[in-house]
């Protein structure tokens, strides 16, 4: 009868333990998913920013191919350059890509609205605004 209190605090603990362990990863994940949606809906939404996710990677490679090439002066300014005209094609190419995107969206939109009554219309273009426009869909400029 003594040992059963023990085995009874055991589980206890190993629960608590458990508890602290799920609410700790929860909570680092939701906060993760919270930082991570602005920095990818602003990737998403402005594809021509500065220090765009290209802008980055294009800096990434810069570096790589200098150190492991051992560029010259004249052979960086030249990879630089090149490197800068794909960078500027890729944001280009992104934006009317997002372009069609919110037309195809604002498309859709229009011919749902058109199955409904004019109040529940209102309502769907405002949550749709809502929700899609810190994408960068439905003409809407949300940072």
């Amino acid at each position: 009868m003594h040992s059963s209190p023990t085995i009874s605090s055991r589980w206890k603990a190993a629960l608590l333990l458990l508890l602290v362990f799920i609410l700790g990863a929860g909570c680092g994940i939701g906060g993760g998913l919270l930082v991570l949606r602005r920095f990818v809906q602003r990737a998403i939404a402005h594809p021509g920013e500065s220090q765009a996710p290209v802008d980055r990677l294009i800096d990434k490679v810069e570096s790589a191919m200098v150190a492991e090439l051992s560029l010259t002066e004249a052979e960086r300014s030249a990879v630089h350059a090149e490197l800068l005209q794909t960078a500027a094609e890729f944001k280009l190419l992104r934006a009317e890509v997002w372009q069609k995107a919110g037309s195809g969206v604002a498309g859709c939109l229009d011919r749902i609205c058109k199955h409904l009554p004019l109040e529940k219309q209102e309502i769907l273009r405002k949550k749709a605004a809502e929700r899609l426009g810190p994408w960068g869909l439905l003409g809407s400029e949300n940072p």
